[in-house]
């Protein structure tokens, strides 16, 4: 045990799989634990660990008989001895260590047949997943190399996922909710390799730290928490900002090499795509690039009233409403603005505050009453809205002949920024319209808002739907949810007048 008291803490499978995707973010977490103080988890991360929650427990219903280990660390692998000895044939959260390695497995069952024991992580995702962070297969080699050292012989090892063709209908039939991937082979083929970056970690982490992280030759999206930290000679925006970099990993290894950061240091600019070089051109030369004519082109084709129209969605692991699967999004809000030939505009609005019977369908009525279909619909990433759509459709075959015909006009106006039509410095190569709207329209804000991101309205929309908010709240919360909705329609009209005064 000379190896814990050298660094001083235990490797779980989680630590195992964060160094398999940045070690020395791992190495900050055992060793600088206060770099992450103070940082709060987003709404998006809150809401991974939810589902992740939510999965477990619901899996578990398929297991009547399962023994439960409550307690934690030194006690719980006690307790799971004692469980084990008793005879207990379904262990959740069956707690083991060897050396500094440290499990704690969703379920535990024993097979009488063949004298062994199954292995099953239970995973909130619709699939298998093989890639690092979240490498499955990776995961329960880490699970079976443990449980196994520990002279408990693991027979089977299995991926418990969601059923992405499953839809509620009354009450969920958990049997259908679960598809099990037996991985036993992909397991037993990775554990030489796992076993190998095991050791590779105990010995990392109890080594001095290093200088920089591999996130430096990753994409920004790929980038580790403590990339800024590890890595000071890169910039806030540096050629990791660049659009889609992170597919053209060679490009990017090539200047990180070079010890290129700076979009300014670019040596080969002309083998930038399209897109790239545009955002590079903009940087460089500290303007604002603008195609007026493929501006004016696109919007003269608009027909009106135009309708600046926006949806939010709420999605769960779980599904909570009747016609719809794990993580389908469930259109709950829409927000519309018309904004008629002769100038005048009118705002519409919709939001379900008590899901009751067919959810959807009232929304789908009231948008037959407000959306004129000769008209264009305008939305922003218009995927989204078209695939909210054709799901009411589904759900609603009575107008799904209305709402293809608003699909079949939808115009996208990201497009105009997206297709480098207007490309400013300040927008770091994203078309997002909370990068656009600051830089296009500097009046309005999302900042003063007491809900400002999507993540946000689908966190508070659940909380308003909860028979434990009171009445006061709900009222407050449709108030704060309407108000963000009707900004993003409203955005997207002072948009298109500043890209129509160009």
């Amino acid at each position: 045990m000379a190896v814990i008291s050298a660094i001083g803490m235990r490797i779980s499978k989680t630590d195992y799989l964060e160094y398999t995707f940045c070690k020395k973010n791992l190495w900050f977490r055992k060793h600088k634990p206060e770099l992450f103080e103070g940082v709060e988890l987003s709404e998006f991360e809150k809401k991974i660990i939810e589902d992740g929650n939510l999965a477990e427990s619901a899996c578990r219903k398929l297991y009547s008989e399962g023994y439960l280990v409550e307690s934690y660390g030194q006690s719980a692998v006690a307790e799971t001895k004692e469980a084990m000895a008793r005879g207990e044939k379904t262990l959740f959260q069956a707690t083991f260590q060897r050396d500094v390695f440290f499990i704690r497995a969703d379920i535990l069952k024993y097979n009488e047949d063949l004298q062994g024991w199954e292995l099953y992580e239970i995973k909130a995702t619709n699939e298998v997943k093989r890639k690092v962070p979240h490498h499955h297969v990776n995961d329960l080699a880490f699970q079976k190399i443990v449980i196994e050292q520990c002279e408990v012989h693991v027979l089977k090892a299995s991926v418990i996922h969601l059923n992405r063709e499953y839809r509620k209908h009354g009450r969920i039939d958990f049997n259908e909710l679960f598809i099990f991937a037996n991985l036993t082979g992909e397991v037993i083929d990775a554990q030489i390799q796992v076993s190998q970056e095991m050791q590779d970690a105990k010995a990392y982490l109890s080594s001095p730290e290093e200088d920089g992280c591999l996130c430096v030759y990753e994409g920004r999206s790929n980038h580790c928490p403590t990339f800024a930290y590890s890595n000071p000679l890169v910039p806030e925006y540096s050629v990791h900002d660049i659009n889609r970099i992170g597919m053209s990993k060679k490009k990017l290894t090539d200047w990180i090499d070079r010890g290129i950061f700076s979009l300014t240091d670019i040596h080969n600019p002309e083998e930038l795509n399209e897109t790239q070089r545009a955002q590079y051109d903009a940087f460089t030369l500290s303007k604002r690039i603008v195609n007026q004519q493929a501006i004016k082109k696109m919007l003269d084709g608009l027909t009106y009233p135009l309708q600046f129209f926006d949806y939010e969605g709420y999605s769960s692991a779980i599904p909570l409403f009747d016609g719809f699967g794990a993580y389908e999004q469930v259109p709950f809000q829409y927000s519309l603005h018309i904004l008629h030939q002769d100038g005048e505009i009118e705002h519409k609005e919709f939001l379900i505050t008590e899901p009751s019977g067919d959810l959807t369908l009232p929304l789908v009525q009231q948008m037959k009453a407000d959306i004129d279909p000769r008209g264009t619909v305008i939305s922003w990433y218009s995927s989204f809205e078209k695939q909210r759509n054709e799901k009411l459709a589904e759900l609603h075959p009575e107008y799904a002949a209305f709402l293809e015909e608003i699909n079949d006009k939808m115009f996208d106006l990201m497009k105009a920024f997206s297709e480098n039509h207007f490309i400013d410095p300040a927008f770091k190569g994203s078309a997002s319209i909370k990068k656009v709207l600051p830089v296009v329209v500097p009046q309005l804000s999302y900042k003063n808002l007491n809900i400002s991101k999507g993540d946000q309205a689908s966190e508070r929309w659940e909380k308003l739907i909860s028979s434990e908010t009171s009445p006061v709240e709900k009222e407050k919360i449709a108030k704060d949810l309407l108000e963000y909705c009707k900004l993003d329609t409203w955005a997207m009209v002072e948009i298109y007048r500043a890209l129509k005064k160009l």
